[in-house]
């Protein structure tokens, strides 16, 4: 449960470049985020692909140690988006991009997911909202 398995990283190109055209976006400072939804999936799931461009980060040991901070605060806080995945049976596949020059503390991270995660959820039910009345 409390895993980050491959199954649950975005990998795909197509899924990937899908997400960079069609997605939506938004900014949680500091960090840029980027989704997509379909739905009506057998079986629901939720993929990740974490950023931290070179363009921010020179260094390497500076891009892992985000890559490290993102996804250790995804791991523990992924429990509300992929409930609320299997609950609309939506599959939901996210970008998240480092956009800062400064390596974020642990705490802002964590707080930034949790906003996050409950931005993607409250606009994916406005979706389907909007979407179940037009039909």
């Amino acid at each position: 449960m409390f895993q980050f398995t491959k199954r649950e990283k975005l990998c795909n190109r197509t899924e990937i470049q899908n997400l960079f055209t069609k997605g939506q976006s938004f900014l949680v400072y500091p960090f840029s985020v980027r989704y997509t939804i379909k739905d009506n999936t057998i079986s629901p799931k939720v993929k990740v692909l974490l950023l931290s461009p070179k363009r921010y980060q020179k260094l390497a040991v500076s891009r892992n140690r985000v890559k490290r901070l993102i996804r250790e605060t995804y791991r523990l806080s992924k429990d509300s988006i992929i409930k609320f995945a299997k609950q609309e049976a939506c599959d939901i596949n996210i970008s998240i991009s480092l956009v800062s020059k400064d390596i974020p503390t642990y705490y802002l991270v964590d707080e930034s997911m949790k906003k996050i995660l409950n931005r993607i959820i409250i606009n994916t039910k406005d979706d389907i909202e909007k979407n179940c009345q037009n039909n």
